[in-house]
């Protein structure tokens, strides 16, 4: 069949299998003769569109020929040209770190035309060798088998290699609760140091620590005694801005589950009528040197806490009660324990925690009834001895 002009840029046939092919020019050899491209697909109409898409790209210098670029270096592409303008900035943080920690390490040297499904499979099995969590395990194939896809609609490569990945069977691991006894030492350690009251305050409400640092009084309601949770604090920095560097910034909560109301249980009320008259005459000692942003935990000076700092306080804390192994999620994980020990129902947990992952018959609810939560108020007050 006679060679056919697409919108007068390339060239497009329709080839004897029935599908089609464009020819473009991408480059030139050092003896001046044109590299061609060919782009295939399975109507005219699809090739003319990957053919613009390539002829934009050689435009805007977004152009590689497939033989020259790696795996790294096509991550990063992606990332800062699909990912950085499409996601929130905490969402694009997560995936840069995956790709820079856990992907370019083991797959980045390849050429991207060399890629196969082994070294993909490879890394995922190394993955579950090293005892990473299962959500880590997902959120990276995730991330992997996204950008090879776009790769693939770009004619970087004829096929997603990490279609055949199959993933390591998800294990229940045991999650770190505190006993009774421990939360009793861990509570006293943490009346003890400076902001230990997230620490309290989070075994107490089941909020994350994000949550709790962007937490304002405003957003009590002492006479219905309940928190409203609708931000969380994050250390970010703005990728589109090369001037821009790590901050400290106030978002929106994980998921829309995670906007929630949530009980305060009258221990955790004393816990903030204390710490309120502490900052109170902080305040006063400070002057005009406080910034007041209504934060109920900030610093000497009024300024919000350094998220990368509670690890470090949590630490101490651990150290002083002696006790071992211990994250900031177990608290969320021991106040839940506490909650169902006590008998509150999954579903009325799943509200207070406003996280997805509490399965069986929570899935099937999607409100809980303003009685349960009262039972609710009064079952975990027995939970926390301050």
């Amino acid at each position: 069949m006679a060679n056919r002009k697409g919108n007068g840029e390339g060239t497009i046939r329709k080839r004897q299998n029935g599908s089609w092919e464009a020819r473009i020019t991408v480059g030139y050899n050092p003896n001046g003769t044109q590299k061609r491209k060919s782009i295939y697909g399975k109507t005219r109409q699809e090739v003319q569109r990957k053919m613009t898409k390539t002829l934009d790209e050689l435009n805007h210098g977004k152009y590689f020929e497939p033989v020259k670029i790696t795996v790294a270096k096509w991550l990063t592409t992606w990332l800062e040209d699909y990912k950085m303008n499409t996601v929130k900035s905490t969402t694009f943080i997560n995936y840069r770190n995956r790709v820079i920690n856990h992907i370019i390490p083991a797959i980045g040297r390849y050429y991207l035309k060399d890629l196969r499904p082994e070294y993909v499979q490879n890394m995922f099995n190394e993955m579950y060798k090293n005892n990473y969590a299962p959500e880590t395990i997902r959120g990276t194939y995730n991330i992997i088998h996204e950008a090879l896809k776009q790769a693939v609609n770009n004619d970087l490569l004829r096929k997603n290699v990490a279609d055949t990945v199959i993933l390591p069977a998800d294990e229940k691991k045991d999650v770190r609760v505190l006993s009774l006894e421990e939360q009793a030492r861990f509570i006293e350690a943490a009346k003890e140091t400076y902001s230990g009251e997230i620490f309290i305050m989070a075994l107490g409400t089941g909020m994350r620590i994000g949550e709790l640092l962007s937490l304002m009084w405003s957003d009590i309601n002492w006479e219905e005694s309940t928190i409203y949770v609708n931000r969380t604090l994050n250390i970010v920095k703005d990728f589109k801005n090369k001037d821009s560097k790590w901050h400290k910034e106030f978002g929106s909560p994980k998921t829309i589950s995670s906007k929630r109301k949530i009980p305060i249980i009258p221990v955790i009320q004393e816990l903030l009528k204390k710490h309120k008259q502490h900052q109170d005459e902080i305040k006063a000692r400070a002057l005009d040197a406080y910034e007041d942003n209504d934060l109920i935990f900030a610093t000497q000076l009024g300024n919000p806490l350094d998220p990368r700092n509670m690890q470090r306080t949590l630490r101490a804390i651990s150290d002083k009660a002696d006790i071992q192994n211990l994250h900031a999620h177990c608290l969320r994980h021991t106040f839940a324990t506490r909650g169902l020990e006590n008998g509150i129902e999954l579903v009325v947990m799943k509200e207070l925690l406003g996280h997805s992952s509490i399965k069986m018959t929570a899935d099937l609810y999607t409100h809980v009834l303003p009685d349960k939560k009262k039972e609710a108020i009064a079952k975990l007050n027995n939970t926390i001895i301050l």
